[in-house]
């Protein structure tokens, strides 16, 4: 997986880029044409090999009474050919260090941190998503809830973060 380049796409307004996220989501078939363009607005990261998109990160800002923070709601997907191999965990790395700088040049948006509903079914084998804190690379992933449909919900908090009180 070293053959692998992470691109920042959060706020650039680059249209190949976006352009080339909408056709790797209209391959893989998994979203709505409502939801691709959706999520065309929403595009934080990609990780690609040469020139192909094999995952792609999008966030959507949103304040969380309950943690008295606001957080980027992380969703990911990824190509079916390259998971198991730690790649969802590397971009969102790469997308948490991505929106911590953002973050700091950009205070008066007052991100802490990540939000990830796991909806994958794949991860329900992994050991972290037993684990209250878990563990993934250089995330730690804290469970702090479950939807409705049983989901984990749980964040990451951007390293400098503080909270209110």
């Amino acid at each position: 997986m070293s053959d692998i380049e992470f691109r920042a796409a959060w706020r650039r307004q680059d249209p190949d880029l976006v352009g080339d996220a909408r056709k790797f989501w209209r391959t893989l078939d998994v979203l709505s044409p409502e939801q691709i363009e959706e999520r065309a607005g929403q595009l934080c990261a990609v990780a690609c090999r040469g020139s192909e998109i094999i995952a792609a990160s999008t966030v959507h800002l949103i304040d969380w009474p309950r943690l008295r923070a606001r957080f980027a709601y992380y969703r990911t997907i990824v190509s079916p050919d390259v998971r198991h191999k730690n790649l969802a965990s590397r971009l969102c790395v790469y997308s948490r260090d991505l929106l911590g700088h953002w973050a700091r040049e950009n205070p008066e948006e007052r991100l802490k941190g990540l939000f990830i509903v796991l909806e994958a079914e794949e991860f329900r084998h992994h050991k972290h998503v037993h684990l209250p804190v878990g563990r993934q690379l250089d995330l730690d992933l804290i469970l702090v809830g479950y939807t409705p449909s049983g989901h984990q919900i749980r964040v990451v908090w951007l390293k400098d973060a503080t909270v209110e009180f």
